[in-house]
């Protein structure tokens, strides 16, 4: 008997369209997830588009389901946004 739970370095989620170095938002994701939350990580958009580095600063899983925020430490660039999700792409197996 026993359950799946996921350690995560990256933040897959919807991303707000104005989002800001600096700024936190909240996300919302499926699954018994744990993100490092002491650590700079990933976020990401459901695509696999790189966004940003973000700190995860709540998390709290509920029936399956994880909810926090994130503050926002820095925002890819267009070359390094592009560059990392190649990466991503490549490593996770999405086309």
């Amino acid at each position: 008997m026993g359950f799946k739970v996921e350690f995560n370095s990256i933040v897959r989620v919807d991303v707000p369209n104005t989002i800001k170095v600096g700024g936190e938002y909240s996300f919302n994701n499926e699954g018994s997830r744990v993100y490092f939350d002491d650590i700079p990580i990933w976020l990401v958009k459901k695509d696999w588009t790189a966004v940003g580095e973000i700190k995860v600063t709540k998390q709290e899983r509920i029936d399956g389901k994880i909810k926090g925020n994130y503050k926002v430490l820095y925002l890819y660039s267009p070359e390094e946004s592009e560059a990392i999700t190649k990466m991503f792409k490549r490593m996770y197996g999405w086309k």
